[in-house]
C-alpha cells in the first residue's frame, strides 16, 4: 500500500506542478506587449460606425484584405467627439487599409440616397426583429433607416440610405424588388 501512496504522491505532485506552469504562463500572456500601431487615425465618434459597419463587417473586411488589426478606442475615450484608430501590420498594408479607412470615410460626405415607400411595406423590408434589414445593410454595405410608421405622411415613410452611390443604388434595387415580390404574391 505505500507504493500505491508513493504513486498517488508523486501524480499529485506532477499535477500541482502544471497547474503552477499553467498559472504563471497565463500570467505572462498578459505581459506581451503589442507592437506599436503602423498608422494612427484620429476619426470623429459620428464616422466610426460607418468603419465597423453592420454587426463589424466592413471593419472585419478591410482587415482580412489588408491583413492588419484595427482597432478603434471606446466612445468613453473620446476627446472634442474624436477618437484614435489604430491599425497595427507591415507598414504597406497598414497604409492600404489606412487608404480604405479614409475612403469611407470621404463617403460621409456624399449625399444618402432618399426613398418614400408605403408605410405598409416597412415590416417587409424590416423583417422579424430586425433580421432583413440587417441582411439588407451588410449585402450592400449600406446604413439604412426608415422612419417610424407614426411619422408616416400620406400613407408613405422616408426611407434614408446612406453609403457610397453604388451601395446606395443596390440597396433601393434591394428594396424595391422585395417591395415588387410582395405586390406580386398580392
Amino acid at each position: 500500500s505505500s507504493g500505491i501512496n508513493a504513486e498517488y504522491g508523486e501524480a499529485c505532485d506532477a499535477a500541482e506542478k502544471i497547474i503552477k506552469d499553467l498559472v504563471i504562463e497565463s500570467q505572462n500572456k498578459d505581459k506581451i506587449e503589442k507592437p506599436p500601431p503602423s498608422e494612427v487615425m484620429d476619426v470623429s465618434i459620428d464616422l466610426t460606425r460607418r468603419i465597423i459597419g453592420p454587426m463589424g463587417a466592413t471593419v472585419r473586411d478591410i482587415q482580412e484584405r489588408t491583413n492588419t488589426e484595427i482597432e478603434i478606442a471606446r466612445r468613453s475615450t473620446a476627446v472634442n467627439g474624436i477618437v484614435r484608430l489604430s491599425i497595427t501590420g507591415d507598414a504597406k498594408d497598414a497604409a492600404a487599409a489606412k487608404r480604405i479607412i479614409q475612403d469611407i470615410l470621404d463617403e460621409g460626405d456624399a449625399p444618402s440616397l432618399v426613398m418614400m415607400i408605403e408605410e405598409r411595406f416597412c415590416g417587409l423590408i424590416i423583417g422579424g426583429r430586425g433580421s432583413k434589414i440587417r441582411q439588407l445593410q451588410d449585402s450592400t454595405g449600406t446604413a439604412i433607416k426608415i422612419d417610424k410608421k407614426s411619422e408616416a405622411k400620406d400613407g408613405k415613410v422616408q426611407v434614408v440610405i446612406s453609403g457610397s452611390e453604388s451601395q446606395c443604388a443596390a440597396a433601393q434595387h434591394e428594396i424595391n424588388a422585395i417591395i415588387a415580390e410582395s405586390q406580386d404574391e398580392l
